[in-house]
């Protein structure tokens, strides 16, 4: 069961966090959650919410460097599954690295791109923060 738990209970902290406006705090638990799946494994799916909200989190630190790894795995889980709200999370993921590298025309598009998937998922919530963040992407930050 840890593999399945683990990045779900990370994930939601970091999420949390980045919410609260910490995201030194969302790192910690990035970290937490790759200690738990070195000693426990993990479940793509089941950490799948894990690799965006990371690479938002290394964003809003402007570090590119360690947010890619993240985009790089949603992007893999993705792929993985044919659903909206998968490839959804891969363009997320992309749109903050594209933040994190001051690049707000590729984080618009990602990130719009993002929206638009999220709502064909019917995921209203997750479509609204990737609005937000392509707000974020055009303003450079």
């Amino acid at each position: 069961m840890a593999s399945h738990v683990w990045g779900r209970i990370y994930a939601t902290r970091a999420l949390a966090a980045i919410e609260g406006g910490a995201p030194d705090r969302a790192v910690e638990a990035v970290r937490s959650a790759a200690a738990s799946a070195q000693r426990y494994g993990t479940c793509p799916s089941c950490s799948a919410l894990l690799n965006p909200v990371a690479a938002e989190a290394f964003a809003m630190l402007a570090d590119p460097e360690s947010a890619r790894p993240f985009a790089a795995a949603a992007a893999q889980v993705g792929q993985m599954f044919a659903s909206s709200a998968w490839q959804a999370m891969s363009e997320s993921a992309a749109g903050s690295v594209a933040v994190a590298l001051g690049d707000p025309v590729q984080a618009q598009q990602r990130f719009r791109a993002a929206s638009g998937l999220y709502q064909r998922a019917g995921q209203p919530y997750w479509a609204q923060r990737a609005e937000r963040g392509n707000a974020q992407g055009t303003a450079g930050t």
